[in-house]
């Protein structure tokens, strides 16, 4: 049996259903014809897709793999159906657009009102969310494109490096210093920096694994969350590794302090990801352009704290030596 759109559609309801009997009600098929739907397809693809189990079904490593490309494939072929009927001169149409908590204080209200003004035909989504979770988002279709900070290397991935940020170790000062000079890495406070995990987020924060395991995070307190962490600084809870950017409201008004991190300086980057092989469809291409835009003037009159990224002179030498 070859893989189609209806094992697909099928497989993508059983998993979010997580009981068989559920998912043949949503689909209105037999619960038999169903089962024999997946043993075909596991029989097929010589691989277990689900795991049973007594109030249910689970999916396996190989199951989760197909639910993300499935995800994927009807979520751009959905793209896809409207792009083509609602297709004119116009841009028109759904576009979901990811943004790190960064981003959202620095660019989502102007972003929001340059895509009515200049793309009044968008209907625009706006997701706020962890860099890493907004990655898993573009490769599994749920949104087209992202701000996100350190995009892993994926082939998968259309990456756009826009800019670098400065990293600071920011907190009371009792904590970090009542320096306003920049502060070694060796002496960041160990066991009292916050914000550093769960893992992923730690790499959209610091990049280089090596220098990840020279910081011990503190031992009583871990916060995932943007709002829970600016209270904690605040409080004097912990101390934690951010750009002036995430916090720009904050230090203005001296609530906590910040210091450049030095020997060596870490920084992260910027891009806009979105995935390699969707389909760019006119609405897409016209919020692309309008994120980048924003962002871009953001930093060049000094709203956003952040310099052009190594990534994008090297691109712009390369591009001028092309052109000479």
């Amino acid at each position: 049996m070859a893989l189609g759109l209806r094992q697909i559609r099928y497989f993508i309801a059983i998993a979010d259903a997580g009981v068989l009997s559920r998912a043949a009600e949503s689909l209105n098929i037999a619960q038999s014809a169903l089962s024999h739907h997946v043993a075909a397809l596991e029989a097929d693809l010589g691989v277990k897709l689900l795991e049973r189990r007594p109030r249910g079904v689970a999916l396996t490593a190989a199951g989760r793999r197909l639910y993300e490309h499935g995800s994927a494939v009807l979520a751009s072929l959905g793209k896809a159906e409207e792009d083509v009927r609602t297709y004119n001169e116009a841009a028109t149409g759904p576009v979901s657009l990811g943004l790190s908590h960064t981003a959202i204080s620095m660019v989502a209200l102007d972003l929001m009102k340059a895509v009515r003004k200049h793309s009044p035909g968008v209907h625009l989504t706006v997701v706020e969310a962890l860099s890493p979770a907004l990655i898993e988002r573009v490769l599994s279709g749920t949104v087209d494109l992202a701000l996100a900070y350190n995009p892993q290397r994926d082939t998968r991935l259309d990456v756009e490096w826009l800019h670098e940020e400065d990293l600071f170790l920011v907190g009371h000062p009792s904590l970090i210093g009542r320096s306003s000079g920049p502060v070694p890495f060796s002496a960041i406070p160990q066991k009292s920096v916050i914000g550093l995990t769960p893992l992923p987020a730690s790499r959209a924060i610091i990049q280089t694994q090596v220098l990840r395991n020279q910081i011990v995070p503190s031992e009583t307190l871990e916060v995932d969350s943007l709002s829970a962490l600016r209270m904690a600084l605040e409080a004097g809870l912990g101390c934690a590794i951010l750009s002036r950017a995430t916090v720009l409201a904050d230090l203005a008004a001296e609530k906590y302090h910040a210091r450049r991190i030095v020997d060596p300086a870490l920084s992260r980057s910027l891009a806009l990801v979105a995935l390699a092989d969707r389909p760019q469809t006119k609405a897409f291409l016209e919020v692309r352009k309008t994120v980048t835009e924003v962002v871009r003037a953001a930093v060049s009159e000094r709203r956003w704290p952040a310099k052009r990224s190594d990534r994008q002179r090297s691109r712009a030498g390369s591009g001028e030596a092309k052109a000479r």
